[in-house]
């Protein structure tokens, strides 16, 4: 017995391929490459005046949307900034306490910067 392949099966197999390979949302990780620094500053007494900071490096053209999120027993979300294209961007208000940043942009792009130990704002000492 004598097994044929038929001609479409190569066709076949490479529209699955392609599928595969750019249908996986990994695969277009290359337009998600992200390269942020940020910089902390600290809070006035018993006022909201700390600040983030953040740096753009390497930035592709369109909206970046700025996520800052408080840690403290729970997660809240505190405040929301978009800009487009930036190169820097600072995020004020801030009371005492730890954050986390988490930036989108693109299509499903994002990073949270902070990681575990969080971004801290402290309260400036003010001296005697």
């Amino acid at each position: 017995m004598k097994i044929r392949c038929s001609p479409y099966n190569r066709v076949i197999l490479i529209v699955f391929l392609g599928i595969l390979i750019f249908g996986n949302p990994s695969f277009s990780g290359a337009q998600c490459t992200g390269d942020f620094t940020y910089q902390s500053f600290s809070s006035e007494k018993k006022s909201p005046t700390g600040k983030i900071e953040i740096t753009v490096k390497n930035r592709i053209p369109g909206v970046y949307t700025f996520k800052v999120y408080k840690v403290a027993g729970v997660i809240t979300l505190v405040q929301t900034k978009q800009a487009s294209s930036p190169d820097k961007i600072i995020l004020e208000g801030l009371a005492p306490s730890t954050y986390f940043v988490k930036i989108e942009w693109g299509e499903s792009c994002y990073k949270t910067i902070g990681g575990l130990e969080g971004i801290n704002i402290t309260e400036k000492d003010q001296g005697r």
